[in-house]
């Protein structure tokens, strides 16, 4: 849980305007569509005969820190984009954006000492185990959304377990992106699909594009639960694509065989580096 202070509340609530019950200038039914794009699952649903000032306030006591940072950073873009923030606001909404790029782990970390620096994994330490276990729970979801937002979680404490860095998913002025991580030096972005149907081709362009709108350095990972259409990996043979494939079900190999994650994603992409192609199965490649 985010457990803010009372001074952070009271930034929050004088910024989106919260004290008449209302938060901002949203309608009931905008605020719902908005906040969608925040956390899977329906708020008014969670908080049924709520305001959305007092539904907000819920949102900031139950949710995690990455969750409430991400709304606070995607609720000021709003404000930006709409032309609300005047003057005598302006110190406000800086001090609050601050605080909300903080709770997303975007604030740069102090150096460690040299001397202090950790050990190298100890693969011996990764409890596949349980790690197979909270894959196989998602499925005891009781929504899709549910699944979407249990399945965000799981691939982030997968990629603590593996000491990849990772950041919550956040939302910039133009794209959605479900979160990133490190490997070998190199920030990976990452989107993730949990649900049944195929993937189509224009999902992976669209991934490639936001990959591609960034720096010239990341590179992507596709997470799907489904398998993906065979002429969408073919679409995107020797295009100098950005991006790989992993599945859910190779998630699942990695776990029961005790696969270094590391690894596996190194190996996928020599396999596109070499050979132009953004998918080629683990059982192939390890």
């Amino acid at each position: 849980m985010a457990n803010l202070t009372f001074n952070e509340k009271q930034l929050i609530e004088s910024v989106f305007g919260m004290s008449s019950g209302y938060l901002l200038d949203f309608s009931n039914r905008a605020f719902e569509e908005f906040m969608k794009d925040v956390v899977p699952y329906d708020l008014y649903a969670k908080y049924p005969g709520l305001s959305k000032a007092k539904m907000f306030r819920e949102f900031l006591k139950d949710e995690t820190e990455p969750y409430v940072g991400k709304a606070i950073v995607i609720l000021l873009n709003y404000m930006k984009d709409n032309n609300m923030i005047t003057e005598d606001i302006k110190d406000k909404t800086d001090r609050l954006l601050e605080f909300g790029k903080k709770l997303l782990g975007k604030k740069e970390s102090q150096p460690i000492p040299k001397q202090q620096n950790p050990e190298p994994e100890n693969k011996t330490e990764i409890d596949f185990d349980s790690l197979n276990v909270a894959l196989l729970a998602i499925e005891n979801s009781s929504t899709p959304q549910a699944k979407g937002y249990a399945f965000e979680k799981y691939l982030n404490g997968l990629f603590k377990a593996f000491n990849l860095d990772p950041h919550a998913s956040y939302r910039t002025e133009y794209d959605q992106i479900d979160g990133s991580f490190v490997l070998d030096g190199n920030t990976v972005l990452v989107e993730a699909k949990y649900r049944a149907n195929a993937i189509p081709k224009d999902d992976l362009i669209l991934f490639s594009n936001k990959v591609e709108s960034k720096s010239h350095f990341p590179k992507g990972l596709f997470i799907t639960y489904s398998q993906v259409d065979a002429k969408a990996i073919e679409y995107f043979t020797d295009k100098s694509a950005r991006i790989i494939i992993l599945t859910v079900e190779e998630l699942f190999i990695l776990c029961q065989n005790k696969y270094s994650l590391p690894k596996v994603l190194q190996t996928k992409f020599r396999a596109l580096d070499e050979q132009g192609v953004i998918f080629r199965h683990i059982m192939t490649l390890l």
